[in-house]
């Protein structure tokens, strides 16, 4: 029953494991050098999407986000006021319960009395939509963009969505 096909069977058994063997290196080498080509674009979409900026109104489906006030130029060192405002589309509205925050940032040249409001801050807050007047001084004269990021929810019948948007508007200041 021994033949010589025997060894070779077994010759040819014990060598297939080692055959795929070669053979895997060259699939996990594919993945590995498909994957980072695959991650690269997501990552650089990511860091377009960052370094685009901000402007001065978010439309989104559901609500507005807009940064607005000092139309024209204002004037370095008088006292300016800036409106956040949100409002609800639709079937949307403001969540009351919901932990409502905007962050303002300037850059040099313009001074903020506060740079952060609650809910309790705003000079309306109710279902259809939130204002939050933001004060602020210009105290040199050129360019200067203020920031608004602001958090906030949007509910409709079904759901709620928490949401951070960030405006951003050009002050020119004489």
């Amino acid at each position: 029953m021994h033949s010589w096909k025997t060894p070779l069977l077994a010759l040819a058994l014990a060598a297939a494991p080692l055959m795929g063997c070669e053979e895997e290196p060259a699939e996990t080498e594919t993945p590995e050098t498909e994957e980072p080509e695959t991650e690269e674009p997501e990552v650089e979409q990511q860091a377009e999407a960052e370094a685009e900026p901000a402007g001065p109104r978010v439309v989104q489906e559901g609500y507005t986000v807009e940064l607005s006030g000092a139309d024209g130029a204002v004037t370095s060192g008088e006292l300016t006021q800036l409106a956040l405002v949100i409002e609800g589309q639709g079937e949307w509205h403001l969540n009351q319960d919901f932990p409502f925050a905007v962050d303002i940032q300037a850059p040099d040249g313009v001074q903020l009395p506060k740079d952060s409001f609650g809910k309790d801050d705003a000079a309306s807050f109710a279902d259809e939509g939130a204002r939050v007047d933001v004060p602020l001084t210009p105290t040199a004269a050129g360019e200067h963009t203020v920031e608004a990021e602001v958090r906030f929810a949007i509910c409709n019948p079904q759901s709620c969505i928490p949401k951070t948007e960030t405006v951003a508007l050009a002050l020119q200041v004489q």
